[in-house]
């Protein structure tokens, strides 16, 4: 856990990714936050959420508080293990809610509980922090959900949509055929396409090539490769089809989006 504290002038981080869960909670100050080439923007008190592999920066004023929880990805959270995966799914869920003031107290009160858990055990994590930290995750699910419009869907992990982007998310470095993730559901692709449109308003072959491109420009804008290696990374042997692949589906080159992403992004 880390402690988001006043200090004298306002911050900027640079662009960076983790490969574990970040829970940010602002209480208050005002900033923008980068996630995955998103900007959002600090409206306290509020949660932001940012999974493993994505990409983010944050700028904050200088009267910023709150705080951040970091856990990783095999933490065991007991019954809050589904609401981890209901909060950092990638099925177009938001990846910022509101808090109400009640809201922002509870939660301050579980990290507390968390902090005094961890000064009193000098080894690993133990059973009781990753239980109250499945009860933060379950409490946070519950309030995103009760946003309304930006909550979160009930049907997870049920849901075949759900089920789709979670294999996507898996595999999308090796298998982008529809027909395949269908099959792997037990329904057609017709089918798989029918509840991809109703839910998300996509296809389900453009949300593979989403996925893709995701990761391309996480690389491009991260990662310390050439282009080549960005196309060998996305297993894309070819670097002329790289290229041809991306100004296609981005309308620019991987250099010059770089170049630009780069500029936009920098300290």
């Amino acid at each position: 856990m880390e402690r988001i504290v006043p200090g004298a002038k306002a911050v900027s981080n640079d662009v960076h990714r983790h490969d574990f869960h970040e829970l940010f909670f602002f209480a208050k100050g005002t900033g923008e936050h980068m996630i995955d080439l998103e900007q959002v923007t600090i409206n306290v008190p509020c949660v932001h959420l940012v999974a493993p592999g994505q990409v983010h920066k944050l700028d904050r004023s200088a009267d910023m508080q709150g705080l951040v929880v970091m856990f990783a990805q095999d933490a065991q959270l007991g019954q809050g293990n589904g609401a981890r995966a209901e909060l950092f799914a990638h099925a177009g869920r938001p990846s910022a809610f509101s808090l109400t003031e009640e809201q922002l107290d509870e939660s301050s009160v579980l990290v507390r509980l968390m902090e005094t858990e961890l000064k009193r055990s000098s080894g690993p994590v133990n059973d009781v922090v990753e239980g109250i930290l499945g009860i933060l995750c379950i409490k946070c699910a519950h309030w995103a959900k009760a946003e309304g419009e930006r909550g979160l869907p009930n049907t997870y992990p049920t849901d075949v949509v759900d089920r789709f982007m979670d294999l996507v998310e898996c595999g999308f470095l090796n298998e982008r055929q529809v027909g395949k993730y269908a099959a792997q559901l037990a329904i057609t692709a017709d089918h798989l396409n029918a509840q991809v449109k109703k839910r998300l308003d996509r296809t389900a072959s453009s949300v593979i090539q989403g996925r893709l491109l995701l990761e391309a420009k996480r690389l491009l804008l991260h990662a310390d490769l050439s282009i080549k290696e960005v196309g060998y990374a996305l297993n894309m042997k070819d670097p002329a089809y790289f290229t041809r692949w991306f100004h296609r589906v981005e309308g620019d080159t991987p250099a010059a989006f770089r170049t630009r992403i780069r500029d936009k992004y920098k300290p």
